[in-house]
């Protein structure tokens, strides 16, 4: 019954990380693979974590857009909330505790223009029209200062142990708690803010500039990253890059861009691409804005639509792609995402009819449950017509495989094929084969999929005759 040859897929694979595309075997899985968890054990492949419902008593009212870590330095919450209606909310680490702080109706948030930083013991909260001074949970000042350019983004960042704001192509300084703002650096008026940063290796803040207002990067334009000590009339140094970049993010001392549907890191130079961005179109709800992304141990998270995107080490020094989460609430795809203490994983979107639920968290480490484990082989090609014989399936838990469903993909475009256990369905199985293949095949793709269990995938095997 076996077929002489075999094609073997393992840790060695698993460790590649994700492939480019779904035609492309760079990785050593498809990259429509979605919810695989691969640092609970090195190696083995499971799904995530279920998520959990972090708005139990439903006190959203709006999409939230911005977070940052609590302003009080003792007994502080795990995180500041701001929706897109202007409520004010924070988050326990189980979930969000009370009804709005507050709901500003003077000011605009939207993601893209709207950020929040902590400084000096206070949160502010930048809208189109005004600064928000957030002073204690229930402590708010809706006009604390002017912004003179009303349609541009506002991104804010603390430097140098002084905040700073954008507005327009004015860079605004603010030295102390409750201090007012002051221009500190002037730029051309081609110039327009768009994202502030640190750069690790120089020490110097990072500004991303676009010649027109272009917030959803539709435009062609000039885009330049600026490097600024904080305190000089002008940048030290300025890079003509070829995209909008929409966010500077750190992660082990490198400076990752979210830039046009992209992301890359950022060198002296300019942008090194690193990968597409499959489900963001040119629209700014979508684009990969500051609070689009995350850092929790040491790894990279960002929004690609409905999906998360990681990128970190699985093994020490060996940092792979894959789609960690994939939204199957609602489908629609993430405002907004942050760390949430205690390896907890912050999902914010927008809500449909029904569930009205806008607001999850998921534990990126966990097993014991799971939200939806979907992994794509590559595609396999050969030089002749082969007979696929079964595939046999390895694992480090004991499987039901009623819980699971198991098809394949041919070059005939037919759409999938489901296969069966041989000797029908088993209880508490760590090794099973699948058969049920029909025709000679030149290519072929595998796809294992449960949303009910979480067991470790360890070895694929797929053995196969040339068809003579």
């Amino acid at each position: 019954m076996l077929g002489r040859n075999p094609l073997i897929i393992d840790a060695a694979e698993f460790l590649k990380g994700m492939s480019s595309g779904s035609e492309i075997s760079d990785g050593g899985f498809s990259d429509e693979s979605s919810g695989l968890n691969l640092i609970a054990e090195p190696g083995v492949v499971y799904g995530p974590s279920g998520i959990v419902d972090a708005d139990t008593d439903t006190r959203l009212t709006g999409n939230i857009i911005a977070s940052s870590p609590d302003m009080n330095v003792y007994l502080g919450t795990n995180r500041l909330l701001v929706a897109d209606d202007g409520s004010y909310y924070s988050y326990n680490g189980t979930k969000i505790p009370a009804v709005a702080l507050q709901t500003d109706s003077t000011n605009t948030y939207v993601k893209g223009f709207t950020d929040i930083i902590t400084f000096a013991g206070r949160a502010y909260v930048t809208t189109k029209e005004k600064l928000v001074e957030w002073q204690t949970p229930s402590t708010f000042n809706n006009s604390f200062a002017s912004f003179t350019n009303t349609t541009y983004p506002h991104p804010a960042i603390v430097f140098e142990n002084n905040a700073f704001y954008g507005d327009g192509n004015l860079l605004l300084r603010q030295t102390s708690a409750g201090g007012a703002l002051a221009t500190i650096l002037t730029l051309s008026a081609d110039q327009i803010i768009v994202a502030l940063g640190i750069d690790p290796g120089s020490g110097k803040m990072l500004i991303s500039t676009a010649n027109a207002l272009n917030i959803s990067d539709t435009l062609p334009a000039i885009h330049k990253v600026l490097w600024y000590d904080g305190f000089s009339n002008k940048p030290l140094k300025s890079v003509i890059v070829e995209d909008m970049i929409t966010a500077f993010h750190s992660v082990g001392g490198n400076v990752f861009a979210g830039y046009g549907t992209n992301i890359g890191y950022l060198t002296g130079s300019g942008i090194t691409f690193l990968r597409k961005l499959a489900n963001v179109t040119l629209d700014s709800s979508k684009l990969p804005y500051k609070h689009n992304f995350a850092t929790m141990e040491g790894a990279l998270y960002v929004v690609d639509g409905p999906a998360i995107l990681a990128y970190g080490d699985v093994l020490p020094g060996r940092k792979i792609w894959r789609y960690c989460i994939k939204n199957n609430v609602n489908s629609n795809p993430y405002t907004a995402i942050f760390n949430g203490g205690n390896q907890k994983l912050g999902l914010c979107f927008a809500a449909a009819a029904s569930p009205t639920k806008r607001f999850w968290v998921v534990d990126i480490t966990a097993k014991s449950t799971t939200d939806n484990y979907d992994l794509y082989t590559n595609w396999y090609n050969f030089p002749r017509p082969v007979n696929i014989k079964l595939i046999h399936l390895e694992w480090l838990d004991a499987v039901t495989t009623s819980s699971w469903s198991f098809v394949y993909y041919d070059q005939d475009g037919s759409g999938s094929k489901t296969l069966s256990v041989d000797g029908g369905n088993v209880t508490s199985k760590y090794e099973f084969n699948l058969v049920g293949f029909q025709q000679k095949v030149t290519s072929f793709k595998f796809r294992a999929t449960s949303t009910t269990v979480n067991k470790g995938l360890k070895r694929i095997i797929i053995y196969y005759d040339y068809a003579e």
